[in-house]
């Protein structure tokens, strides 16, 4: 059982891979990985347990195409697999494949 004691930090504030701007949520995929939202560079990034970045998805955009966030705030994954985040600046929530 963890008793607390601090292992290690990943990321730093930016733009870029693996980097955040106002990281704000974050859920666990079936894969184990961390999906977290990156609010203020408005994407959802993605890394094993040990911080490693894996991928991202999603770019800023108010309109509601797929994958166009406006400040996503959380973000879930359903048993079947699908993505559910909550796009607060479009005022939606988005379910993506």
């Amino acid at each position: 059982m963890p008793d607390g004691n601090f292992q290690y930090k990943f990321g730093k504030q930016d733009g870029r891979d693996g980097e955040f701007n106002y990281p704000c949520c974050l859920s666990v995929n079936k894969s184990g990985h961390l999906m977290v939202c990156d609010l203020g560079n408005d994407k959802i990034q993605v890394f094993k347990v040990n911080g490693q970045f894996v991928t991202k998805f999603g770019i800023e955009g108010s309109n509601l195409e797929e994958y166009k966030f406006n400040s996503p705030v959380s973000v879930a994954v359903l048993s079947n697999g699908r993505i559910v985040v909550s796009d607060e600046g479009n005022h939606c929530m988005q379910i993506l494949e």
